[in-house]
């Protein structure tokens, strides 16, 4: 699905949807007060984009299963998204991102589905789309929970309100929301994935040797300004070598040009993964991997959640809000004046098309510290 379209539909095709309802809604709220809900019998939780969101995500629901333990759970999310949230709710409605057709076919099924069975409880952990509100809303859920954005037309869709924080990580953001629907307040923890038997089958048929390091140079479908040069990976892939490990490359079949490039110039000893595994796969290897080197992208919070230290790149975005939360992990920004330039005000998107911020990182920088994890990492395991 054109990512850029759908956007532009939410933003204004939502944006005019959630403001006629959000007139409605108050109007009728002012008339004829509804009354509290009693019990919190069936929560529903919208997150449609971002693997890494829902990296993020999985040990916030897993306490909020043990907060509302009586409670059925239902998640809605993309499809892409399913092994995330698969051991997550007895209910998933997956929703097909292939073209914007299918999406709004599949968002429709939702609704109706769900107007069967009304949640009580509903947490929109979505940034700046206004899709989730508006199917929360659809969905007759008298408790709506969302981010509070700047966008009027999305908040008036919500019962409850919650700020999104610009000083703090987006993982306490989410458990802000979360205790807002009746988490009891306290810190975040990472944690929550581990790698299933199928991925570990799936790795196994690679021939992995270990220890290993693992390259991630895309930055998957949304700006590609977020990456940082392949000719500096593969430095650090040659730096991996030297260093006594084995070197994956990996990324989605759309960067397998890119992929490939890097590991022509790391040498043959570097291994082509791109589009060579599967979601279950991917997080088997990084929980192998001695350190994971990437973007700013899904695979730094799927690696920070299994405990993987990770080298991660920001520019366009900030590590403030999304860095790696892992121990002995590393963020290299530049904190230009221009950054952050994708931000929820914007739709996360960018006309910048001079990455100044990425190339200004510098290449022995990113050695030095790939090497400094390595030399943690054999410390740890002499230990």
């Amino acid at each position: 699905m054109n990512l850029g379209l759908s956007k532009r539909l939410d933003r204004v095709v939502g944006g005019l949807m959630g403001w006629c309802i959000g007139v409605f809604d108050r109007w009728r709220d002012a008339v004829a007060p509804r009354p509290p809900v009693d019990a919190v019998r069936h929560v529903l939780l919208v997150k449609f984009w971002g693997l890494g969101n829902w990296a993020l995500l999985r040990p916030i629901i897993r306490d909020l299963r043990a907060r509302f333990p009586a409670a059925r759970f239902t998640i809605v999310t993309l499809a892409g998204n399913a092994p995330l949230v698969e051991d997550l709710a007895e209910h998933h409605h997956l929703v097909s991102a292939r073209s914007v057709l299918r999406t709004l076919r599949d968002l429709l099924g939702v609704v109706r589905a769900l107007r069967r069975d009304p949640p009580d409880l509903a947490l929109d952990f979505e940034q700046f789309a206004r899709t989730g509100a508006l199917l929360a809303r659809a969905a007759g859920a008298r408790q709506r929970v969302g981010f509070r954005t700047g966008g009027a037309a999305r908040e008036h869709l919500y019962t409850v309100t919650v700020p999104w924080r610009e000083d703090a990580h987006a993982a306490r953001s989410f458990r802000d929301l979360a205790e807002a629907g009746g988490l009891e307040p306290g810190p975040y923890e990472p944690g929550g994935l581990a790698p299933s038997q199928a991925g570990r089958i799936e790795l196994a048929t690679i021939g992995l040797t270990t220890p290993c390091v693992v390259l991630h140079p895309g930055s998957g479908d949304n700006f590609p300004g977020r990456r940082w040069s392949a000719q500096g990976f593969a430095a650090l892939g040659r730096a991996a070598l030297e260093a006594g490990r084995s070197v994956y490359v990996t990324g989605t079949a759309a960067e397998a040009e890119l992929v490939a490039r890097t590991v022509g110039a790391i040498g043959p000893r570097a291994r082509d993964l791109a589009g060579a595994l599967t979601l279950p796969a991917l997080i088997a290897l990084l929980a192998e991997a001695d350190v994971l080197a990437s973007n700013d992208t899904g695979p730094v919070h799927l690696a920070s959640q299994l405990g993987t230290p990770v080298l991660a790149f920001y520019g366009p975005n900030t590590p403030v809000l999304y860095g790696p939360l892992s121990a002995r992990s590393r963020a290299l920004y530049r904190n230009l004046p221009c950054s952050p330039c994708i931000t929820v005000a914007n739709y996360r998107s960018s006309r910048c098309r001079i990455y100044s911020c990425m190339e200004s990182i510098a290449t022995g920088e990113a050695v030095s510290a790939l090497r400094a994890i390595l030399a943690g990492r054999a410390v740890e395991a002499r230990s």
